[in-house]
């Protein structure tokens, strides 16, 4: 993966997380080594660990991430966690945990005598101090993983906080009200509003980390030992971060690199490694370079146009993951190690900038299966989901996730609606330059009245750059005249947070294996608050399956009485009312490729892919 990937949260450039509980992913059982090519009893401990990130790291705060930074797995540290990326979570902080016969109320026994960076012990109080941190504090960007609309932890709300109509906020939370307590110093317990099946899948993740008790002083009962930016920033001689990774933050320049130093009390014994060093390389190019200069020792993802297919050698399958070795045009070998990746790459259109004709315009101009073969050179697949194939909701029997999700777009295999019942509306495989000239014209354009937009992709994905070229040349007989121009990552996400894009390409990873991490996103339920805006005020929507979308998701998902059944039909039909409205469009479903120099021991991520350094060896 190439780090240019968001989960609605904070990604790491060292191997981002996403959650696959599915037949033929690995599991935390496939725990065997894998052949780096290099003489174990010769790898000794210490040593720096180069890495590359992809773009400026701009905070420490877990809940305010969005989308840029580097080695958050190696610094923080959540109360569950993924070995090596394998699922399901296990315990990481704690002893033990119980779940409530109704599903309801979760229960962790803290393990005792851990401390954190700054010398403090972890107590329960600290992870009440976190979770309400992420809920209630204004600097959180991640209120929707605790208090949203899938996993809920129980809270009261003000009624007296106004929302746009017909839209809920998260900002209406009563503070202190969130059902977290510590009965004692070393027992957490939190109740959820309603069960959701993926909770310690979603309790696992990086925006989950602990940090001590009354660090910042943003929430309610709480005035901060250190400022804000002193203690997640650069400010006052900080950062003062405190986390319970396996390093330390050492030294930090946002734009340039960030160090990281081994802690020698983590929880789960001293790493091997003395330092980690995240050097800040935008270019995929540059990238590369470095890595075959052997100035960095781990290279996540390869330029899609330097990369030969020709040249791995896969020499071993551990459940989904497989390890091998990839050979440069010079001879020089390295390991290879690739895995599928639960992840969506899509474009994204502002739907208060972008009339419903132009974005169908982009849909029947492109052709997904072209992109997958001719553009990631066979490293991903064709994308007519948001969701990926392998939690697709079944339906029958014996029928698998990517068969139906194959069949769906393809025939329209149990559809909902009358444009999905004939599969993929625009075009399975094949480009309808046609019909995207057609609804232009039924919309009033043509050559003297042509629609100009502006689309963004991220600096240095030439992925990205390839796609929307290609379909520049084949919009303008569509009367679109398309710009193209480049941003980092975090300056897409943060105006995109603020509804400054247009069109921009993007790749999101699931936090758990279900479709209802990316699906909530696209029934309209808070407009306002979202990428697309689909269905806000003055945005280009269709009353009528906007109307569907709303009801689908409240009566057949969020409703008292939703079953399994009800929600995968929810979940197919707000697929198609994407499909329908052209919010996201997608692109391709990526295999995530890693490829490390022949001294270093490191195992290949698993499905999760979020991973910890500590023992990392190089030779």
């Amino acid at each position: 993966m190439s780090g240019d990937t968001t989960r609605r949260g904070f990604l790491t450039a060292a191997g981002t997380g996403v959650a696959a509980a599915i037949a033929g992913c690995s599991s935390s059982s496939d725990t065997t080594t894998s052949d780096d090519g290099g003489d174990d009893t010769q790898t000794s401990g210490g040593g720096t660990l180069e890495m590359m990130a992809t773009g400026s790291i701009q905070t420490l705060d877990p809940v305010n991430a969005k989308g840029s930074g580097a080695g958050y797995n190696q610094y923080g540290a959540p109360l569950m966690r993924f070995p090596d990326g394998l699922y399901p979570p296990e315990a990481a902080l704690v002893e033990d945990y119980s779940i409530s016969e109704d599903g309801l109320t979760y229960t962790f026994n803290l393990k005792q005598d851990l401390t954190f960076h700054d010398g403090q012990e972890f107590t329960a109080q600290d992870a009440v101090y976190t979770y309400r941190r992420m809920a209630e504090s204004e600097n959180s960007q991640n209120k929707d993983d605790i208090i949203g609309q899938t996993m809920t932890i129980e809270h009261e709300k003000d009624a007296s906080i106004a929302s746009p109509e017909d839209e809920e906020t998260l900002d209406d939370i009563v503070p202190q009200s969130l059902a977290v307590r510590a009965p004692d110093d070393y027992t957490f317990e939190f109740d959820l509003a309603s069960p959701f099946e993926y909770t310690l899948f979603q309790i696992a993740g990086g925006n989950w980390a602990m940090l001590p008790e009354n660090s910042v002083g943003d929430i309610e009962g709480y005035d901060g030992e250190y400022s804000y930016n002193e203690f997640f920033s650069t400010a006052n001689g900080g950062p003062k971060y405190a986390g319970l990774g396996a390093f330390t933050v050492d030294s930090w320049t946002k734009g340039s690199e960030i160090t990281l130093s081994a802690f020698e009390d983590y929880w789960n014994g001293e790493p091997e490694l003395d330092e980690i060093r995240f050097t800040v390389v935008t270019s995929g190019n540059t990238r590369l370079n470095r890595f075959k200069g052997e100035n960095a020792h781990i290279l996540e993802g390869m330029p899609t146009a330097s990369f030969n297919p020709d040249n791995v050698s896969i020499e071993e399958t551990k459940g989904s993951r497989e390890v091998g070795t990839y050979t440069f045009g010079d001879g020089t070998e390295v390991n290879y190690g690739r895995i599928p990746a639960l992840t969506t790459e899509y474009l994204v259109f502002n739907a208060l900038e972008v009339p419903i004709p132009v974005r169908k315009a982009f849909a029947y101009a492109l052709n997904q299966h072209d992109v997958a073969e001719s553009v990631y050179k066979g490293v991903a697949t064709p994308a007519y989901h948001i969701t990926p194939p392998d939690p697709y909701p079944t339906f029958e029997d014996g029928v698998s996730s990517p068969e139906t999700y194959t069949r769906h777009a393809e025939e329209g295999y149990q559809s909902n609606t009358e444009w999905a019942e004939n599969g993929y509306p625009y075009g399975y495989g094949e480009t309808l330059l046609d019909e995207a000239r057609q609804v232009m014209e039924t919309a009033g354009y043509g050559d003297s009245n042509r629609y100009s937009v502006s689309a963004t992709t991220i600096s240095g994905n030439d992925a990205y750059t390839q796609v929307l070229t290609t379909l520049q040349s084949k919009l303008r007989s569509a009367y679109i005249d398309m710009e193209i121009t480049e941003a980092s990552f975090g300056t897409i996400i943060s105006q995109a947070v603020n509804g400054e894009m247009e069109v921009f390409a993007l790749g999101d990873g699931m936090e758990y294996p279900g479709p209802q991490n990316f699906l909530r996103y696209l029934h309209g339920k808070n407009p306002s608050g979202q990428f697309t805006r689909w269905g806000a005020e003055g945005s280009y929507y269709d009353e009528d399956i906007y109307q569907l979308a709303r009801n689908t998701w409240d009566e057949k998902y969020a409703a008292d009485d939703a079953t399994d059944e009800t929600r995968k039909e929810a979940f197919q039909t707000i697929e198609e009312v994407n499909w329908a409205s052209v919010q996201e469009l997608p692109l391709v479903n990526p295999i995530s490729q890693r490829f490390w120099h022949q001294n270093v021991d490191v195992e290949m991520y698993g499905v999760m892919e979020n991973q910890t350094f500590d023992d990392v060896t190089i030779q």
